[in-house]
């Protein structure tokens, strides 16, 4: 009988552990509502970064971080007017800014991120960048929470950018990106997996 109670006792530690793994992380950011699930056992630490503000736009972001080669970054930059969110030309912009960081994107995937187009691109370092541990793989991933297609012609425009950026492993940095969703919203409330925004 004690067996049998050690062992439910043993199921029952394991199921909340389990829980409290894939529990949902939140954070507000300015006027935004944040949520993700790394879904991982590895340690991190979030830490909101100062908001900023330049004449064109005001950005918003968050860091994770588990150590100084293990990290994730979620930026919202918000425009003050409507500029081009063309998904192509950003692509390469994210490859170019990637090499002037030492990295060789590998592969650039389309992809759905909180319910938007976007896409995710994946590098490595470039041989001989010593500053950067060779076995590090960095992933990049870019979405406008407001995209549209534009009638001036074969573009689309938006106020709103997210760019997310990650060293976690890519099964880690996947989870953030697939479980990733922003709400705009002084008071939006987490409700299970779900950020809805205030009534």
């Amino acid at each position: 009988m004690n067996c049998v109670r050690t062992v439910l006792a043993f199921a029952l530690v394991l199921m909340l552990s389990s829980l409290a793994i894939s529990a949902p992380e939140s954070s507000q950011l300015g006027p935004y509502a944040v949520t993700f699930d790394m879904n991982t056992e590895m340690q991190y630490e979030m830490i909101p970064l100062e908001a900023g503000e330049s004449d064109a736009a005001a950005f918003y972001g968050l860091q994770v971080v588990t150590d100084n080669s293990t990290w994730a970054r979620v930026v919202i930059t918000e425009y003050k007017e409507l500029i081009d969110s063309t998904i192509a030309p950003q692509k390469t912009i994210t490859v170019l800014n990637a090499a002037v960081n030492g990295f060789n994107v590998t592969s650039v995937e389309d992809t759905v991120i909180d319910g938007k187009e976007g896409y995710v691109a994946s590098g490595v370092p470039f041989p001989g960048i010593t500053s950067i541990p060779a076995d590090t793989q960095l992933f990049e991933a870019v979405y406008w929470l407001d995209s549209e297609e534009c009638e001036c012609g074969p573009v689309s425009v938006g106020t709103t950018s997210v760019a997310i950026s990650s060293t976690y492993p890519e099964d880690v940095t996947m989870n953030l990106i697939n479980s990733l969703k922003i709400v705009k919203g002084e008071a939006a409330a987490v409700v299970g997996e779900q950020v809805l925004p205030p009534e």
